[in-house]
């Protein structure tokens, strides 16, 4: 197992405005389970210093005896908070002496079991923390709970919070400084069964096939993310199963609302809401053009759709140990899945290039355009100048002839834009001898563009 702690600066960076801040902060760390929540506020209290509690998913005393252990050396051998008022009467305390100090609450959503006790936080916050410069991070990964407890407007922490952190994976391009040893081709393979979440790459051994790793870790009924999709869904929703039903038909193919409620046999109207579940748990994305007003969906997180797409249809053979056999099926589809893969890189790839200021756009629309026969793998359309930086993504190497006819036939597809000016790009594997592309004004990314080390995302 390879532990890393990668990237995540903006956030530590973040994180340490708020604990220089000289006002009270409250601020709440989310984001889906696995995703590194816990490594990144270790990491930060480990630079700046401050108390961590782990709030467990238990009853009263369970989550007391875990609060108690934390402060035992300031009482006596076996401390134990009574009641969870007398916790946040010592935090009280611990700020006062502590101008300036930070506390983490990790799964705090879980206090809701407590009756009364995010009431009683709030109460500290309001009466107390907020008044003597505290510097509160609550922290949780199941998302829905989150919001129904800080981030809604009927949330009782809503309008108390000072900032919100969502982590989301890891970039793509960050799995070459994970491993730094294999070849650009293969990160795409890894990113596009395991995607960025810290946790699943942690158990990737780089010295082993792509194939050895998915059988040992995901197609092997034994593996640790055999069936991880559906232990995430049970924490999250009351009904797992009609949710694994649509997160399946979106893997399927099923995109648009009519295809998901014919394949899963669910009607129109239940499925838009379990979407809005599934997006609200940043599992699903729904997708528009600005000319196009009917909207398809997406998933948003390689691993699931991986894991929907091969691994659930095949559970039957999975069960009997026939990895290798599941295997051979997946490899006959493995490469057009890539494909797809891939553009979910470039297409973050080219917003990491606007952010920075190296691509020159103000979009007001980024993603994949589609309306009626045409589409377009990327576009970045800003509709107030009028213009437009389109690409196409293909997952292969080019030669120059190939890379050619793309970009005519994009161009010819731009004629259906409402713009006036717009550039041309390609991203691929490779493609011989881009700079005659490049010098005719043409923008060309390759892997080694987007995995290389010296940049950042």
């Amino acid at each position: 197992m390879i532990v890393r702690f990668i990237n995540r600066q903006i956030e530590l960076n973040y994180l340490e405005e708020i604990a220089s801040s000289p006002r009270a902060e409250l601020v709440v760390v989310y984001g889906r389970r696995r995703v590194g929540k816990t490594r990144l506020l270790l990491e930060f209290l480990k630079r700046r210093g401050g108390l961590y509690f782990y709030i467990p998913n238990g009853g009263k005393g369970t989550v007391l005896r875990s609060l108690s252990q934390v402060v035992e050396a300031n009482f006596y051998s076996g401390f134990t908070f009574r009641e969870f008022d007398e916790f946040l009467r010592y935090l009280s305390r611990w700020f006062t002496e502590h101008r300036g100090g930070v506390v983490v609450l990790d799964e705090f959503q879980n206090l809701s079991i407590l009756k009364g006790a995010v009431s009683l936080l709030q109460k500290s916050w309001d009466e107390e923390y907020s008044r003597i410069g505290a510097k509160l991070i609550l922290a949780g990964s199941s998302v829905g709970m989150i919001e129904r407890v800080s981030l809604r407007g009927d949330a009782p922490l809503y309008g108390r919070k000072t900032g919100v952190v969502e982590l989301e994976p890891l970039h793509p391009a960050y799995l070459a400084q994970w491993f730094p040893r294999l070849e650009h081709a293969k990160l795409v393979e890894l990113y596009g069964v395991f995607g960025g979440t810290p946790a699943y790459l942690e158990l990737v051994n780089p010295s082993r096939s792509v194939e050895d790793n998915v059988k040992r870790l995901i197609l092997d009924k034994r593996g640790p993310l055999y069936r991880e999709p559906e232990f995430l869904l049970m924490e999250e929703v009351r009904t797992p199963a009609r949710y694994v039903d649509i997160l399946g038909a979106i893997s399927q193919g099923k995109i648009t609302l009519s295809e998901i409620s014919d394949y899963t046999g669910i009607s129109r109207e239940n499925v838009t809401t379990y979407l809005a579940t599934l997006i609200s748990m940043r599992l699903v994305a729904k997708e528009s053009t600005p000319t196009k007003k009917a909207s398809r969906y997406t998933l948003t997180d390689p691993f699931f759709e991986f894991w929907f797409r091969f691994v659930l249809p095949n559970r039957p053979l999975l069960e009997h140990d026939l990895q290798n056999q599941v295997w051979e099926k997946i490899k006959q589809e493995y490469n057009a899945y890539l494909g797809r893969v891939f553009e979910r890189i470039a297409s973050l790839h080219i917003a990491s290039k606007i952010r920075k200021g190296e691509l020159v756009i103000h979009p007001d629309y980024l993603g994949a355009w589609w309306d009626k026969d045409v589409e377009i793998d990327i576009v970045a359309l800003s509709t107030r100048e009028g213009k437009a930086v389109l690409f196409e993504a293909k997952w292969s190497t080019l030669t120059q002839k190939e890379a050619r006819r793309i970009l005519e036939s994009l161009i010819q597809k731009a004629t259906k834009l409402p713009t006036h000016q717009n550039t041309y790009g390609l991203v691929a594997k490779d493609v011989y001898q881009k700079e005659k592309l490049l010098h005719e004004g043409f923008i060309v990314y390759t892997l080694s563009d987007i995995f290389n080390p010296n940049q950042s995302v």
